[in-house]
């Protein structure tokens, strides 16, 4: 299965650690030349920063840090935090303008293990943890993947010759070098490897059919959506009826 990685960035997967290297640097030398005695900010509005930042920026999207208690060390406020039943300071400048941690929030446990995924035809996986996504009643398809990917420009033809099979169907996202379904696309291929195709958020695949050859592939790609569509349109599903079948 062919594929390539594409760099992408989500804000609670930058590693906290390099986070805090990055910031203490930063206020190491920013203390060696004065930085935070003018404009100070109160140690009220130092905590309401803080926790903004750490929320937006640092802990998993379902939890929340929450706010124990504020003091004043030399130039700093020192922040401490309550995250997973543990506590741990945070350090801001008088001025507001800096912030850093004293060690790595801990996330792990945060998130439930991880289900291995069902295969299905094609190498395709089957996501059963989330329902069909639709949008105007019709479940919508995904193609993320780049003008610069020989893989994806291989993929892509037969991908959308496919889907115009189904325009009364379907709703069809296509992401080429956009960022529009990120969310999306950072579910189904959380390390950025194109072309990643999602059927529905219920089938996907990264990577692309090659190995399979273009028949075989627009088979595939075929069957996975009649089987969301009910099988409609006829004229197009009953020709892959052997495919649906094995398909759980």
């Amino acid at each position: 299965m062919a594929e390539e990685k594409i760099v992408r960035i989500n804000r609670w997967k930058i590693s906290t650690l390099i986070l805090i290297i990055i910031l203490a640097v930063v206020i190491f030398i920013g203390l060696q030349f004065g930085f935070g005695t003018e404009s100070s900010i109160t140690s009220q509005e130092a905590s309401d920063r803080a926790m903004a930042f750490i929320n937006k920026n640092l802990v998993d999207p379902n939890t929340t840090a929450s706010f124990v208690s504020a003091n004043e060390v030399s130039k700093l406020y020192n922040i401490t935090i309550s995250y997973l039943n543990k506590t741990a300071s945070v350090y801001v400048t008088k001025d507001g303008s800096y912030i850093f941690l004293s060690q790595p929030l801990d996330i792990k446990g945060v998130l439930p293990p991880p289900v291995t995924p069902q295969e299905t035809i094609g190498n395709f996986l089957i996501d059963n943890s989330t329902e069909i996504c639709q949008e105007n009643g019709k479940p919508i398809i995904y193609f993320f993947g780049s003008e610069n990917c020989p893989h994806c420009k291989w993929e892509h033809p037969i991908f959308v010759n496919v889907t115009n099979e189904f325009k009364d169907e379907i709703s069809y996202h296509e992401n080429i070098d956009t960022e529009t379904d990120i969310n999306i696309f950072s579910r189904y291929s959380p390390n950025g490897y194109i072309p990643t195709i999602v059927i529905g958020c219920k089938y996907f695949r990264v990577g692309s059919g090659e190995s399979l050859g273009e028949a075989q592939e627009s088979k595939v790609l075929t069957a996975l959506i009649c089987k969301l569509t009910a099988n409609k349109p006829l004229s197009v599903c009953y020709t892959v009826e052997d495919l649906i079948n094995q398909i759980p």
